[in-house]
């Protein structure tokens, strides 16, 4: 039965029957939506598939304010208590069968929009969508109603041609001009809510959870954005090449030697590994990585091309009997004439420069490879990875070209 108010329709002989039925708008809807299901999608063609999904989104814009609109009345009239729920969240939870979350957003949402009837109207009129909706709700919020409802028709104008994004945009423009006092509170609020946690996952991966001030997170963006750009044939997603990005960027903090030291030494990876395990016998066992753990042979044998060696010698009991002295893999002279030759990445198609790149073994020096330069060439992290731990090989073809067998 429709509560009284509800929009209803006369539909006669229903299910074949001839007494008129009054349905709600909610049965409707559901009409609707079986009218919808069972189209065959497959017959649509392009252009048929987009009128019809910026149709049903603009028709969901203007449900969910329909639904922002009861909810309001919903709240006022204590509706839920006849339900036998102890408040609107629990109602909502149990009967639009919501998460917590999003359904104190939703009654959030309709209690600024209050403040705000000229976007409430836009909004149920289909004028807007439901983000526009909640970007300039959130100015009752961050501005006072008072100051929210005279910057209405501006944020509403800016609706009408710009994406919610932009519209925010032009909020926190409005924010910082009526309110500097408390934009500045806001600022502070969210420098001191920053945060970088690490943890290490049972197979050593390391997983980031943070948050960043609006500064910081424009710092961190723009490094890293200037790392992101594709390889010729990158398959990485996005994400992915941001996380490459990341980690180039603290591969170069720690290659240039401006970090603080520690016992005497300047910050670096630390690999432990047996001779037998860079010549990947069988019987041997695994390097370890500090912080980490035991790590692969093509990975440690890919470290190991362009790194800091140092040998030690132990006794039956693993106890350190002697310690060499430390070298470099590749001396500084010899790095310098491979820039000089190279010019950057030489796999196929890349043109990363050198100061993304390692000295890569063509035969590996714990396989009695030469580390001379014709043994040598530069390679950019990510195809330096493709050779060791993804099976492509490189060769010298004729003359000074290097060519790439994929595994």
């Amino acid at each position: 039965m429709a509560s009284s108010g509800e929009p209803r329709a006369n539909l006669g002989a229903i299910g074949g029957g001839g007494t008129d039925e009054v349905l709600s708008a909610g049965a409707l809807l559901g009409l609707s939506v079986e009218e919808f299901d069972a189209a065959d999608v497959e017959t649509l063609g392009d252009a048929e598939l987009a009128d019809e999904l910026v149709g049903m989104r603009r028709a969901i814009d203007r449900l969910e304010a329909q639904f922002s609109r009861r909810l309001v009345r919903f709240e006022a009239i204590q509706g839920y208590e006849s339900a036998g729920a102890t408040n609107l969240l629990s109602w909502l939870r149990w009967a639009c069968r919501m998460g917590t979350s999003a359904a104190a957003r939703r009654l959030h949402m309709a209690r600024q929009l209050i403040e705000l009837p000229q976007t409430e109207s836009a909004w149920r009129s289909g004028a807007i969508s439901s983000g526009h909706a909640a970007v300039i709700g959130r100015a009752v919020d961050e501005v006072g109603a008072e100051h929210a409802r005279s910057a209405e028709p501006t944020l509403l104008e800016a609706a009408e041609h710009m994406n919610p994004g932009h519209v925010w945009l032009v909020g926190q423009q409005i924010r910082h001009t009526v309110d500097p006092d408390g934009a500045l509170a806001a600022s502070n609020a969210a420098y001191a809510r920053r945060r970088l946690n690490l943890t290490t996952n049972i197979d050593g991966a390391l997983e980031l959870a943070g948050l960043f001030d609006a500064e910081g997170g424009a710092v961190l963006r723009t490094a890293i954005d200037a790392l992101t750009r594709p390889l010729p044939g990158d398959q990485r997603i996005s994400a992915q090449r941001r996380a490459d990005a990341l980690v180039e960027l603290a591969r170069r903090q720690l290659d240039g030697g401006v970090l603080p030291g520690a016992g005497g030494q300047r910050p670096h990876l630390n690999i432990t590994v047996s001779a037998g395990a860079l010549r990947r016998e069988d019987d041997a066992p695994p390097a370890e990585l500090e912080w980490v753990g035991p790590i692969t042979a093509d990975t440690v044998r890919r470290l190991g091309c362009d790194a800091v060696r140092c040998t030690l010698v132990l006794d039956e009991r693993g106890s350190p009997l002697s310690v060499g002295r430390a070298t470099r893999t590749i001396s500084p002279a010899l790095r310098r004439a491979l820039i000089v030759r190279d010019r950057g990445c030489r796999f196929p198609g890349c043109d990363r420069p050198p100061s993304w790149t390692d000295a890569h073994h063509l035969v590996h020096w714990a396989d009695e490879g030469d580390t001379e330069i014709k043994n040598l060439v530069l390679l950019c992290r990510p195809h330096h990875r493709f050779v060791h731990e993804e099976g492509w090989t490189l060769r010298w073809g004729d003359g000074a070209e290097v060519l790439a067998t994929p595994p």
